[in-house]
C-alpha cells in the first residue's frame, strides 16, 4: 500500500529533487515553483488576524479570532428592517460589528456577518430577550389571589378570601362582615346587670311595720309573690257617711259631685287635668294620655355587657402569623404567605436531589456521557473517545496492530518521536476495535494516539 503524508510538514533523510513540469494535482513542487504559485506572506490589510507562526520548525498561517471592531447602541429604530432602512447603507459597518436595538421590546441584538448585500442577509440575531408576554407566562396565583397573564397583575379575589372565615355562636357572618347576633341566653351573667326572676323580684319588695294602734292591713308572701289585706279585725270600726254605704268592711260610693264640694286643694277629675300633670321624660313620650317608649341603647347606661364597636370588634380578632396579616386599626385580614407557609401539593418544590433524579444519561450504546446522580456531575471519560500508546516501537515495514476499543474504524491517528516532532504513518483501519500502523524506517520511543 502506497503511503499518503497528509501532515503540513514531512521530513525526509536526503533532499528530493523533481524534473519535469507540475502539470497533476498530486505531483510535487520545487522551492522555485512554491515562490511563484502559492501563498508565501500575509498583506498588511489582514495583519489584524492573520500571520505567520513557526510551529515545530514549519511556518504556519494563522487566524486570529475574530475582533469587534464596534458595538452601536440605536434607540430609535423599531426592528432591523428600521436599522437598515435609515442607518445602515451596506458599506458603513464591517465583519463583526455589534448593533443593540433597545426600542424594540424585547430589546435585540445583532452582528455583521461580513455580507455585502445591504439587506437583512448582512446581519444574524445575537439575542432576544424575554417579552412581556413571556415573562407574565411565568407565573401564576394560588387560593385568595387572582392572576392576569395577560397584564401581569396580581389582585385579592375578595370571595374566596371572605370564604376561609365563619361565624362562631352569637355571630353571624356574611360578605366579609362579622355582625353580632347573640340573646341573653348566649351572653354570661355579670356581678352589676343582673337578669330578671321571680325568686328575685319577690325578694326585693316587704312590707312596712306599723307602730301604735294602727292595724297592719297588709300581709306579703315573699315565696309566692302574693299581696293580701286582713281586714277582719277592723270592720266593726267603720261606718259610712253621706254619699257612701258600708257592708262588710266593704265602702261604696253612694254619691255624685253634687254631694262633694270642689276647692283647690280637692278638684274634680278632668283629662285636661291629668295630661297637665304628665310628660314624658328620657326614652318616653306622653301626649293625650298615651305613654310611648321612645329609646335607643344610647338613653342605655353601658355596665357589664358592653355595646358592639368596630374597634372593640377588630380587637377581639387575631390572626395566625404563618401566612396571614391583620390590621386590628382597619379590621383587614391580608394574605402574608410565602412557600415555607405552603404545605406542597402535587406540584412540588424544587430540590437539588429532584432535580438531579429528573436528568440520566442516554443508556443507548455508544454514549459517552455518564451522569452522577449524588453529585450532580456530568462527565465524559477520556477513555471513551481517545486511547493512548506511549514509547512504542515499531520495525520497518512491518505493522504494528493497537487495539483502542473505541467503537469505531475510522479513527484518527497521531504519532509523535521522543523530541515532539510528528511522524506520519501508515494506517490500516482493521475493524472498530483495532487499526493497525506502519512505518517504512524501524522507530522507537513512539507515542501514538487514537482517538474518535
Amino acid at each position: 500500500m502506497a503511503q499518503r503524508f497528509l501532515a503540513p510538514a514531512v521530513p525526509f533523510e536526503g533532499i528530493i529533487t523533481q524534473n519535469g513540469t507540475v502539470s497533476a494535482d498530486d505531483h510535487v513542487v520545487t522551492r522555485g515553483y512554491l515562490h511563484g504559485n502559492v501563498l508565501n506572506g500575509i498583506h498588511p490589510d489582514s495583519a489584524n488576524y492573520a500571520s505567520v507562526v513557526a510551529d515545530g520548525g514549519v511556518n504556519k498561517l494563522k487566524i486570529d479570532p475574530l475582533t469587534i471592531t464596534s458595538v452601536t447602541v440605536n434607540t430609535t429604530a423599531t426592528d432591523l428592517a428600521d436599522f437598515i432602512s435609515n442607518v445602515y447603507t451596506g458599506s458603513n459597518f464591517q465583519e463583526g460589528d455589534i448593533v443593540f436595538l433597545t426600542t424594540p421590546s424585547p430589546i435585540e441584538s445583532y452582528i455583521h456577518n461580513g455580507g455585502s448585500a445591504g439587506t437583512a442577509a448582512d446581519w444574524n440575531l445575537v439575542n432576544s430577550g424575554l417579552s412581556d408576554a413571556q415573562i407574565h407566562a411565568k407565573f401564576s396565583a394560588s387560593a385568595g389571589i387572582d392572576y392576569n397573564a395577560s397584564t401581569g397583575v396580581f389582585t385579592a379575589d375578595q370571595s374566596e378570601i371572605q370564604a376561609f372565615f365563619s361565624a362562631g355562636a352569637g355571630l353571624a357572618y356574611s360578605g366579609g362582615q362579622f355582625s353580632l347576633s347573640a340573646t341573653s341566653d348566649q351572653i354570661s351573667e355579670g356581678s352589676n346587670n343582673l337578669f330578671h326572676t321571680d325568686a328575685r323580684s319577690r325578694a326585693s319588695l316587704s312590707i312596712a311595720s306599723v307602730a301604735g294602734p294602727d292595724v297592719q292591713l297588709l300581709q306579703y308572701n315573699n315565696s309566692t309573690g302574693v299581696l293580701s289585706v286582713e281586714l277582719s279585725d277592723v270592720f266593726s270600726e267603720f261606718s259610712a257617711g253621706t254619699g257612701l254605704s258600708y257592708s262588710n268592711g266593704v265602702y261604696a260610693l253612694n254619691a255624685d259631685t253634687s254631694m262633694v264640694s270642689e276647692d283647690a286643694s280637692a278638684l274634680y277629675f278632668t283629662t285636661g287635668r291629668v295630661d297637665a300633670h304628665l310628660s314624658g321624660g328620657t326614652g318616653i313620650t306622653y301626649s293625650s294620655g298615651v305613654i310611648a317608649l321612645n329609646a335607643d341603647t344610647s338613653m342605655v347606661s353601658e355596665s357589664g355587657n358592653l355595646y358592639f364597636t368596630d374597634a372593640r370588634a377588630r380587637a377581639a380578632i387575631s390572626v395566625d402569623t404563618n401566612g396571614l396579616a391583620y390590621n386590628s386599626g382597619t379590621g383587614q385580614i391580608a394574605l402574608n404567605a410565602d412557600t415555607d407557609d405552603i404545605a406542597e401539593g402535587s406540584n412540588l418544590y424544587h430540590t437539588v436531589a429532584r432535580a438531579r433524579n429528573s436528568i440520566q444519561a442516554d443508556p443507548a450504546a455508544g454514549n459517552l456521557l455518564t451522569f452522577n446522580q449524588s453529585s450532580g456531575d456530568i462527565l465524559v471519560a477520556l477513555s471513551s473517545f481517545r486511547k493512548g500508546f506511549a514509547n512504542q516501537t515499531l520495525t520497518a515495514n512491518t505493522g504494528l496492530n493497537l487495539t483502542h476499543s473505541l467503537g469505531e474504524r475510522l479513527v484518527h491517528v497521531s504519532a509523535m518521536d521522543g523530541s515532539g516532532n510528528a511522524v506520519d504513518l501508515e494506517v490500516v483501519y482493521t475493524s472498530n476495535t483495532v487499526v493497525q500502523v506502519k512505518s517504512t524506517v524501524s522507530l522507537t520511543g513512539i507515542d501514538i494516539a487514537i482517538s474518535i
